[in-house]
């Protein structure tokens, strides 16, 4: 190989490892993004499924005082 040629090989390496570390911290900041969305959807499902839990034990509660 000429010196150029090696060159060229080294940089295409080094911009290769650039790319590939870029599209792996996207890729990280997406599913992160994607994470917080479901947590967030979960923890909404959670305190709606305890307000309905609690409603209910309230209304068998003054069911019986009745």
């Amino acid at each position: 190989m000429t010196p150029n040629e090696i060159q060229m090989l080294i940089a295409g390496v080094a911009i290769g490892s650039q790319l590939t570390s870029l599209m792996h911290g996207w890729l990280n900041m997406r599913a992160a993004r994607r994470q917080q969305t479901e947590a967030e959807a979960a923890r909404k499902r959670a305190s709606g499924d305890l307000f309905l839990s609690s409603l209910g034990l309230y209304r068998l509660q003054n069911r019986s005082r009745v």
